[in-house]
């Protein structure tokens, strides 16, 4: 017997139940579970055969059987003794080409240098090293907010003449309390207070002897 089912509620209904259902399911209409057919209004009435198991069964064979085939891979021929050692002189080829360059590059570079003459190469050095006791006297002689001296001493000294310089005439125990300060609150200071303290007094000595520190009288 033809089953249905109620396309509103989702019952599955047997044909002579569908009268009564169709008059409590206001919004109903239905579906047949094997053909997939749907009904509108009594329609279904007239329904009253439909595909056997067997015509089911075939066509869902006949589904399967209508699949393409896969792809079968293409076959890998092999390569002659002849191909792979043509390969292996490319490889070898393009592995010295760059070598090569490379080495031309580095000649072409000595022998800029080689030009030079000895009073250029006398002078840029010397250049060279002005440069660099300039910039180690500016780093050792000046207080600097982002670097610190490598010594408590140090950078009590840039300290003691960074105040001085700006506050002429400055107490000596204001000097020492600010100056301690200083270094200690410093972001880069690994130095503890009392190494500090006790470096102060060497500092001052070495800022009075470079002749740029001047102290009012306690």
């Amino acid at each position: 017997m033809v089953s249905f089912v109620c396309n509103y509620c989702q019952a599955t209904l047997k044909k002579p139940k569908l009268d009564q259902h169709a008059q409590r399911c206001y919004n109903a209409t239905f579906s047949c579970i094997d053909c997939n057919t749907d009904f509108v209004g009594d329609s279904y009435r007239q329904h009253t055969a439909c595909m056997t198991e067997e015509q089911k069964y075939k066509n869902k064979m006949a589904a399967k059987n209508t699949k393409k085939p896969a792809a079968t891979p293409a076959a890998v021929v092999p390569k002659s003794t002849v191909d792979q050692l043509k390969e292996k002189q490319s490889q070898v080829a393009s592995d010295v080409a760059p070598t090569e360059t490379t080495t031309k590059k580095r000649k072409h570079e000595k022998s800029d240098e080689s030009t030079a003459s000895p009073k250029e190469e006398k002078k840029s050095k010397e250049e060279k090293k002005s440069k660099d006791k300039s910039a180690k006297g500016q780093a050792a002689s000046s207080w600097d907010d982002s670097e610190l001296s490598a010594t408590p001493a140090g950078a009590l000294t840039n300290a003691i003449t960074f105040v001085c310089e700006n506050e002429p005439g400055v107490a000596f125990a204001d000097l020492k309390k600010k100056c301690v300060k200083m270094v200690t609150k410093h972001p880069k200071c690994t130095f503890s207070k009392s190494d500090v303290k006790d470096e102060f007094a060497a500092a001052v000595l070495a800022a009075l002897s470079e002749g740029n520190v001047t102290l009012a009288k306690c």
